[in-house]
């Protein structure tokens, strides 16, 4: 299964409160051939792309019902972080989209810090679901031409999930290795998945982390929230988050 973003949304106060969210907008463009629509939080459209279809007068009360409502596939976000003035949405805000919406929502923190878009962490848990997000990351892959780095999580480090996990590891890495792209794998079963997670993509000096809204139901977490809350509250990279099809488990070799 091929993965084609043929229309997309970014959400922008302006063009320099994070030029990371218009970089990639731009990235998928160019290389889906996308259309791209700019609801813009205001009316400051200088300095913004001419490609973009720009919506003025966007409030942050209604983003989540205007993508909802559109025929976009993926919205991009961009996210106030700590205490800096960049950003647009607050964290709760973000995940209050992603929760209402179950279509693909990309987080993009606004720190000021550069991305390396050339490493990309996939998660892999027990979870039946975890393999849909492999053709997800492969399309990413190609447009930013990234590596993968595959990694297996689980906070059980008992012999079945073990098994469960490496055989889906297998599949994935096989399916990646079929399409040609760069990949490197390892796992780190046991403790905390989210912090082991965090921890491998900080390692590795990910730029970007693709993750399942919802992942294995036995997580214990030292974090609140949904798996994917979690990813997006404590993430200082961006975060792809893809919600389950129950018909669509990925090519990956079975």
């Amino acid at each position: 299964m091929a993965i084609s973003i043929t229309n997309l949304c970014v959400v922008l106060k302006d063009s320099k409160s994070c030029p990371d969210s218009i970089l990639i907008a731009e990235k998928l463009q160019n290389y889906f051939k996308a259309n791209v629509d700019a609801f813009l939080v205001g009316n400051s459209k200088i300095g913004l792309p001419a490609s973009f279809n720009l919506e003025e007068n966007v409030t942050i009360k209604n983003i989540g019902k205007k993508f909802n409502a559109s025929k976009n596939e993926l919205i991009i976000l961009p996210v106030i972080k700590g205490d800096s003035e960049k950003g647009l949405l607050t964290v709760a805000e973000a995940n209050h989209i992603i929760e209402h919406s179950e279509r693909m929502v990309l987080t993009v923190p606004c720190s000021g810090a550069a991305f390396n878009l050339s490493t990309i962490v996939v998660p892999i848990d027990s979870s039946f679901e975890t393999r849909q997000k492999v053709p997800y990351a492969i399309a990413l892959a190609r447009v930013f031409n990234a590596t993968l780095h595959i990694v297996g999580v689980s906070n059980d480090k008992g012999k079945d999930s073990t098994v469960l996990i490496n055989n889906y590891m297998r599949q994935v890495c096989n399916n990646i290795e079929e399409k040609g792209v760069k990949f490197v794998s390892e796992s780190r079963l046991g403790g905390n998945p989210t912090e082991q997670v965090l921890a491998y993509s900080n390692e590795v000096n990910a730029g970007l982390a693709v993750i399942m809204t919802e992942q294995e139901t036995n997580f214990i977490s030292f974090f609140s929230g949904k798996y994917s809350q979690q990813m997006v509250k404590n993430s200082s990279i961006p975060i792809l988050s893809i919600h389950p099809k129950d018909l669509i488990v990925s090519d990956a070799r079975l």
